[in-house]
């Protein structure tokens, strides 16, 4: 007899868009000021470009920290900025956000099969919904705990891992020392890209300044965080036609102006939630 009842975690997750713009002005006195074709064409080079490198520090300020409420990352702007890691990869995985409604529409304190792979590195007993605990204090210790969060993200019959992993700095240079007495790997294609980055496992290993402290619930470090993702699942949805386009210039009745717009419109999105996951409590003074 085959069983024909629906298989439970299988459904449709849903997420809003998210517009993010700004604006490009070039007054007269500027044009007049920059004179000739080629002038022009410069200062409008520099100011597109000052306006796109604003606009992507936002989308990465969004994406990586989003907004605290009740020590939780949610997205800022009244729920309409972009959902951040820590709104998917939460430090207590059986619970829903606080703010933004639950995850893609979906009760992760109902489903745990909609709950990512979760673990701390401050004990040896795993938290409430973690997958493990493991009280790291040493750069061996680090290489151990993310070796085996990488392969708790592996799990299922699909078989891959995560092939990202966003660490805070002081905790990617613990594990950089820790290669550094043995076998060290990178991705020369990021690295061309001028992306510091070593590798673990499947994954490539990169720092930012702005991955939170998901233990205490803030942005300002007491101790170090990891996001393990697997892009398979988790991806940053662009709308074809807004991926960070110039309109035309406009020149308004009442100014002596002329402006454009530079526009973005998408959302981050988690598709299997279990096969991501996150590490926090990690010693950001680790010294051998």
């Amino acid at each position: 007899m085959i069983d024909v009842k629906p298989q439970d975690g299988m459904t449709s997750a849903f997420y809003p868009w998210t517009e993010i713009g700004g604006t490009i002005s070039i007054s007269r006195r500027e044009e007049r000021q920059n004179s000739g074709e080629a002038a022009l064409l410069k200062l409008l080079e520099k100011k597109t470009m000052q306006a796109e490198m604003s606009m992507k520090s936002k989308v990465n300020q969004q994406l990586l920290q989003g907004t605290v409420s009740s020590s939780t990352f949610v997205p800022g702007n009244s729920a309409k900025d972009l959902l951040p890691l820590g709104y998917f990869l939460r430090y207590a995985p059986a619970t829903d956000p606080t703010t933004g409604g639950n995850v893609g529409n979906i009760a992760a304190s109902t489903y745990s099969w909609w709950r990512p792979k979760c673990a701390n590195f401050a004990s040896g007993t795993a938290a409430t919904g973690h997958a493990f605990g493991l009280a790291v204090t040493t750069w061996a210790g680090m290489k151990v705990g993310l070796k085996r969060m990488w392969n708790h993200c592996s799990r299922g019959a699909d078989g891959s891992g995560p092939n990202l992993v966003v660490m805070t700095q002081n905790g990617y240079e613990s594990y950089e020392s820790a290669l550094d007495a043995g076998v060290r790997y990178m991705d020369t294609d990021l690295a061309d890209l001028g992306f510091d980055n070593i590798k673990l496992k499947g994954a490539t290993v990169i720092w930012d300044e702005l991955v939170p402290d998901l233990y205490t619930g803030t942005t300002a470090l007491t101790v170090g965080s990891a996001f393990f993702l697997n892009t398979k699942f988790y991806k940053l949805v662009i709308d074809s036609e807004t991926d960070f386009i110039t309109t035309p210039f406009i020149e308004p009745e009442n100014q002596t102006a002329k402006t454009a717009k530079v526009l973005f419109m998408g959302q981050a999105t988690v598709s299997n939630a279990r096969k991501n996951g996150m590490v926090s409590r990690i010693d950001e003074t680790l010294a051998a």
